[in-house]
């Protein structure tokens, strides 16, 4: 009888835990430009033109993470993986880029309209110019009117300086 009074109460004691725990998360408010962004969770399928011409069949995946505040695109292009997080910073939306290339490049939200939201570098990451090969700017084009279709534009910055254009270009599947 004093096992099952124990279970019971640890039983209990864990239940209350974890309700507590739940209410006490706050409600996470989100800009406009993240709002939109959420247009985007699900799975993608297409193919990305690189720079020097190449095509290859890629996937995407966007998902909204931690209680609603991060939006997660997991990349995949040659059988490379590659993370993006989106979230905002002081009420404006920001990326932090996890590269194929080692490095981590992060952004904010430069330019935002109905169909566009367009990505600038931000230098405090560290990278730099001239010495590092990395993302420099990224955009997405989006129609509501068509859901099942977006398309991307990225830049990558060389080590010399020249400018490396990507387009993506993808279809919802899920």
């Amino acid at each position: 009888m004093k096992n099952i009074l124990i279970i019971l109460l640890a039983i209990t004691a864990f239940t209350i835990s974890v309700n507590a725990q739940s209410e006490t998360l706050p409600e996470v408010k989100t800009s406009d430009a993240f709002k939109q962004l959420q247009g985007f969770i699900g799975k993608w399928k297409g193919k990305i033109t690189k720079y020097n011409g190449e095509v290859e069949s890629i996937e995407t995946e966007f998902s909204l993470m931690t209680n609603g505040s991060v939006i997660v695109e997991r990349f995949t292009e040659g059988g490379k993986e590659v993370f993006t997080m989106y979230h905002d910073k002081n009420g404006q939306l920001t990326a932090t880029h996890y590269c194929s290339l080692g490095n981590v490049p992060s952004f904010t939200l430069s330019k935002k309209d109905k169909y566009n939201l367009s990505f600038a570098f931000d230098p405090l990451c560290g990278l730099k110019v001239g010495k590092d090969k990395f993302l420099n700017s990224l955009v997405w084009n989006y129609d509501p009117k068509k859901p099942n279709k977006l398309q991307s534009y990225s830049k990558l910055i060389d080590t010399d300086k020249s400018i490396l254009s990507n387009t993506k270009k993808l279809t919802r599947v899920k």
